[in-house]
Parts: C-alpha cells; sequence; structure tokens
C-alpha cells in the first residue's frame, strides 16, 4: 500500500469517533521560522540507567538536544543531537534489559566523551528531562558542568490535567494524548525527540506551547520547606501536599514556589508545626541532591 493510499486510510478512521490513528513521530530538525525574536539554548536530555537509585546507578546511555527557544516558549532550531552508549562498571539486569533493550554486549567498549559533552554545553544556561528529580542527581555524579544549570522538569512543572485535562504524566501517555503520536520509548534520544515534540504542542485554552508552562514555573523563585517539628498524626496530610519523608534527618520536606509560601506556612501552623525550617535555593539548585 502506498504513503497516499495510508494516508488517506488514518484520514477516514479519524472521521470516526470509534478510531484513532496516530503517527509515528518523525523528529524534527527546526520548528519555527527563524524571525527576530532574541533566543536562547535549551538542552534537553535523558539517561538509560542500571538501576533507580541516583546515589548509585550507572549510566547506560545518554541522549540529549541543544534547542533554540524564545522567552514565550516557541522552539527554533535544533543545533545538537547526540545519543551515547556507556559500559558501566557493573551488570546491566533483566529487568533494565526489558525496559531499555540495551544488554552488556551493546554498551561494551562504550564511553561517554564527556569533555564533549562539557563543551557542547558550555553556553546551555537551561536542562530539561522529563523527571529532573532522577537525572540530574545522576548527571552531576559523572560531570560538573551540571551542577551550575539551570534545571526543568516536564513532569513536575507543568500541570498536564489542568492545562491538557490528562491525568497521567507518563511521558508515552502525554504523547498520544496530546500530541498525536508513538515512538520507540525508553532509548535516550528516542525520549529526548519524543519529549522535545510533545513540549512543543500547543495546550490549554491560551493555545501555547507546552514549554511555555515549564518556563514559568522555572522562572519562579523557590524554597526548601522542612515541616521541623511535625506531630506524627499530620504525616498523612503532609504527604498529600506533596511532602517527602526525609531519612537522615527526620523530617517531612516539601520544595515550593515562593508565591506559595506564606499559604504554606500558614497551613503548617494551623496544624501544629509553627517553627518549620525555610531555606531559600537558588535557581540552580532545584531538582538537585542540594534541595533534598
Amino acid at each position: 500500500m502506498t504513503e497516499q493510499n495510508l494516508q488517506h486510510c488514518a484520514e477516514q478512521l479519524n472521521q470516526s469517533d470509534d478510531y484513532q490513528v496516530l503517527n509515528k513521530l518523525v523528529a524534527k530538525n527546526e520548528f519555527c521560522a527563524p524571525n527576530s525574536e532574541p533566543t536562547h539554548k535549551v538542552c534537553i536530555i535523558d539517561t538509560e540507567t542500571t538501576g533507580l537509585d541516583t546515589d548509585v546507578c550507572e549510566i547506560i546511555e545518554l541522549g540529549y538536544q541543544i534547542i533554540e527557544f524564545d522567552s514565550q516558549g516557541n522552539f527554533y532550531k535544533v543545533l545538537k543531537a547526540q545519543n551515547f552508549l556507556n559500559e558501566p562498571n557493573g551488570e546491566i539486569s533483566a529487568e533494565v534489559t526489558q525496559v531499555t533493550g540495551l544488554t552488556m554486549e551493546d554498551v561494551q567498549g562504550h564511553k561517554i566523551p564527556w569533555q564533549q559533552v562539557e563543551a557542547e554545553l558550555a553556553d546551555v544556561q537551561l536542562c530539561v528531562a522529563h523527571n529532573a528529580s532522577f537525572d540530574r542527581p545522576v548527571l552531576e555524579r559523572y560531570s560538573d558542568v551540571f551542577i551550575n544549570k539551570i534545571w526543568g522538569c516536564s513532569v513536575a512543572q507543568i500541570d498536564w490535567m489542568k492545562e491538557a485535562h490528562i491525568g497521567s504524566r507518563s511521558q508515552e501517555f502525554l504523547c498520544w494524548k496530546v500530541g498525536n503520536f508513538f515512538y520507540g520509548a525508553h532509548r535516550a534520544l528516542d525520549d529526548v525527540q519524543a519529549l522535545t515534540q510533545l513540549l512543543s504542542c500547543k495546550i490549554s485554552t491560551n493555545n501555547v506551547p507546552a514549554f511555555s508552562f515549564l518556563l514559568t514555573a522555572v522562572r519562579q523563585s523557590k524554597s526548601l520547606v522542612k515541616a521541623t517539628g511535625a506531630p506524627f498524626d499530620i504525616k498523612d496530610d503532609l504527604r498529600s501536599r506533596g511532602y517527602r519523608w526525609n531519612v537522615g534527618e527526620r523530617v517531612w520536606q516539601k520544595v515550593l514556589d515562593d508565591s506559595k509560601l506564606q499559604d504554606e506556612l500558614g497551613w503548617l501552623i494551623e496544624h501544629q508545626t509553627p517553627n518549620p525550617n525555610v531555606i531559600k535555593l537558588k535557581a540552580t539548585d532545584s531538582f538537585s541532591i542540594r534541595a533534598r
């Protein structure tokens, strides 16, 4: 069947309420046409690793794209697209192979050229991952170039339910529901190219790129609130408000925008926690171990 015939079939199916046809992602090198808008650089990045413990897991694949964008969140040209395999010191488990398709044979003899990575990211101020709380701590163990970057997270910093009426924050699901496309998931550069496409999609009643909502969140100053002295019987309330248990310090804590800080402190006082510890975060601390 020819491409034209396939397209015709897809159009017919989409006209019915009983079917939805997804397109396979074709990675773009350009999004918006160049104009007079000042542009900046963002690195959209993803890692595949040997496990989920950010303190010890090893990178087995690194993928990233460096893209021009403007202050409204529009993407322009892809300046660089890279994918590197990396042989770990430990083993790749069967579970990791099942998710990524990568085996020890695939990565044997491969090493990430960190000097090249550092040179390519030297003038990039913003890095974005779909779960920056995972990718950033891992990457900072491998290279100092990631320490002084500002980081954004497309999971935590876009309200997909409010702006796109999507309840799941899974990248594959969002690509389906928002972007109407599918892709080969769980390989680093494939995930990066899919996330780039997703962030370029127009959402909300304002019909603006999803990336614009992430930029708004990134620009907000933030604080780490530690609910020091919180009574035991409000632990479920703290958890439901997004607090996480810090095992080492034995305290519930969370990061939030400073615009919400006074309301949060008021809630803590109402719930018998009058002396929380508030730590102002630098723009370069978000999603790093420094914000734990």
